[in-house]
């Protein structure tokens, strides 16, 4: 399979969305960036996260990868510092959960995020231009991020920060939904319910990676394959790419340790990576 997407994140987070693009059959390998010794992202200024961004951005141009997915709220945030370098074959991960908040029915939501990320108002302000009647709620975490990413087996001070969300929340306006606008969130889903079973705790990574199966409908890998097979129109063409019998390879790049992402891939049952290789 020659075709590949890119998905970068600062730290593990952004496996929640290789996950959800590899359960619906994504007809691409992955090559996943994770910038483990510099999460979170969302407590650095910006400059300095463009600068962290493009270094990634690079390691995959050189990789002839053309479709990328920031699996980072925060990296999200600066996407129109990013499209100079990359294009309009870029897919952030806040546009596709606006859309859905705008549009699921609710007038206030909830939001936790990194402080850049819920300090951006990026989110408020795409909901606001699709639907100004729904109001967004946001819930800054200095810290969550990094316990996930470092400490994920200290349950105890994962939950702490999480309650002290909840109340945070709670004092800002009651809501029925929060959009966990860190691609690290979900990975802990478990507490998040357990502590707040009657809340709905919305995972954007669905939402993202159904934005990258589009765009790669649109993009020409279905007039290729019906040039290169015996297809005969884009509607086989789709059915071929996304079948079940699609296989795709994940490569991993980290300034992580490979330890800590086969661990983290079996906790999200996600299959062993072909190769996990050094940041640099």
């Amino acid at each position: 399979m020659n075709e590949k997407i890119g998905v970068i994140d600062s730290g593990m987070g952004g496996l929640t969305v290789v996950r959800s693009l590899l359960l619906r059959n994504v007809p691409a390998d992955i090559v996943y960036i994770g910038d483990n010794a510099n999460v979170p992202y969302g407590n650095r200024p910006l400059d300095e996260i463009v600068e962290l961004t493009l270094r990634m951005l690079e390691v995959l141009s050189e990789r002839n990868i053309r479709i990328v997915a920031i699996a980072c709220n925060t990296i999200s945030a600066t996407i129109d510092r990013l499209k100079p370098f990359w294009g309009s074959s870029i897919v952030d991960i806040i546009s596709p959960a606006a859309q859905y908040l705008a549009t699921c029915g609710e007038s206030d939501l909830g939001l936790f995020g990194t402080e850049f990320t819920v300090r951006s108002g990026l989110h408020a302000k795409l909901v606001s231009d699709l639907n100004p009647a729904v109001h967004i709620h946001g819930v800054p975490s200095r810290r969550l991020a990094a316990l996930i990413d470092e400490s994920i087996d200290d349950k105890s001070a994962i939950s702490k920060e999480i309650s002290s969300m909840l109340a945070q929340l709670a004092a800002l306006h009651p809501v029925h939904s929060v959009l966990l606008g860190c691609t690290h969130y979900p990975i802990v889903m478990d507490l998040f319910k357990s502590l707040a079973p009657e809340m709905e705790f919305i995972d954007p990574a669905d939402l993202q990676a159904k934005a990258v199966i589009e765009l790669l409908k649109k993009a020409d890998w279905q007039s290729n394959l019906i040039e290169n097979r015996s297809i005969e129109n884009a509607e086989q063409a789709e059915g071929v790419l996304f079948s079940e019998s699609v296989k795709s390879c994940l490569e991993i790049v980290t300034s992580g340790t490979e330890k800590a992402y086969r661990t983290m891939l079996s906790r999200l049952g996600i299959p062993e990576a072909c190769s996990i290789e050094r940041l640099i």
